[in-house]
C-alpha cells in the first residue's frame, strides 16, 4: 500500500524515486543494513542543514519508516519535505497518514505558509504568501484532507489568487471520487448476489454414479468438490472483471 501510495504521489508531483531511494527501499526491506546505521550516515552528509536538498527524501524515509516514532521524529521528517525537498505535496499527505500527530503537523504546515520569510527573496511577502497558501489548498484537496477547516485558518487581509476556482475545483472532484467509490461498491454488491447465486445452485447438484463391468461404482469427486472447483472458477472470474473495471481510469465510468 505505501509503493502504491508513493508512486501515485510521485505522479502527481512530478518527482520520481531516485536510483538511492529504489535501493533504501529494497535494502532496508530484506534488512540488509541497520536503518540506524542509514540514518546517522544521511545526517552527516547533509551536514546539519535544515535548508539543504540532499538527500532530504532519503532521510525523510528512513525516519518515518524505522525512527522511534515520536512528535521530535514526525516534525524533522516535516521539515525535511518542506525545507529540504522543498514540496508541500509531499508534506501534506504525511501530515495526512501520520494520524498520530496530525494536529501538530498542520499547525507547522500552515505557520510555514503564513509567517514571511526574509531568505525567499520575494519583494512582496504578502503575494508570495499567498501564492504559499494556495499551493497547500490545492496539495490538501489532492490528499482529501480538510479544506474548511484548511480555508478557516487563512489569515484576514491574505490575497490568494485564483481562491474560488480552485475551491470548485477540489469539491467537484471529491464528488467525483465518491460516485466512484459508490459505483464501485454497488459492482461489489451485485458480483456478490451473482456469485452466491451461483454457488447455491452447483451445490445443490447431484453426484455422478458411474457403473461398469457389472459393479456400481462411485466417483470420488462428489457433489461438495464439484460446487468447490466450480466455485473457483467462477470467483476468479470475477475477481478479474472487477481488477480490470477498478484499475481503469476513474473518470471514464459513467456516473449517473
Amino acid at each position: 500500500k505505501n509503493r502504491e501510495r508513493d508512486q501515485s504521489l510521485a505522479g502527481l508531483t512530478g518527482m520520481k524515486d531516485t536510483p538511492f531511494m529504489v535501493f533504501l527501499r529494497a535494502v532496508t526491506k530484506v534488512g540488509g543494513v541497520q536503518a540506524e546505521n542509514i540514518r546517522e550516515k544521511l545526517e552527516s552528509c547533509r551536514g546539519g542543514v535544515t535548508d539543504s536538498p540532499a538527500f532530504a527524501r532519503e532521510l525523510a524515509f528512513v525516519i518515518e519508516n524505522f525512527g522511534k516514532g515520536t512528535v521530535e521524529d514526525a516534525r524533522e521528517v516535516l521539515q525535511l519535505y518542506i525545507r529540504g525537498a522543498k514540496n508541500l505535496h509531499m508534506a501534506v499527505a504525511f501530515a495526512e497518514r501520520s494520524t498520530k500527530y496530525s494536529g501538530v503537523l498542520w499547525d507547522m504546515l500552515v505557520e510555514h505558509c503564513t509567517t514571511p520569510d526574509p531568505t525567499s527573496g520575494a519583494a512582496d511577502q504578502n503575494s508570495y504568501l499567498g501564492a504559499l497558501f494556495g499551493s497547500l489548498l490545492e496539495a490538501a484537496a489532492h490528499t482529501g484532507s480538510d479544506l474548511g477547516s484548511l480555508v478557516s485558518r487563512i489569515p484576514e487581509g491574505m490575497s490568494i489568487e485564483g481562491l474560488r476556482p480552485k475551491l470548485i475545483s477540489a469539491i467537484t472532484d471529491y464528488r467525483y471520487k465518491v460516485k466512484i467509490h459508490e459505483h464501485v461498491d454497488n459492482m461489489l454488491m451485485e458480483d456478490k448476489i451473482s456469485v452466491s447465486r451461483e454457488l447455491s445452485h452447483l451445490s445443490r447438484r447431484g453426484a455422478r454414479m458411474v457403473c461398469g463391468d457389472g459393479e456400481a461404482q462411485n466417483t470420488k469427486n462428489s457433489s461438495a468438490e464439484l460446487a468447490s472447483v466450480s466455485s473457483r472458477d467462477l470467483l476468479k472470474s470475477q475477481r478479474s472483471r472487477f481488477s480490470s473495471v477498478h484499475n481503469s481510469r476513474p473518470f471514464s465510468l459513467s456516473i449517473r
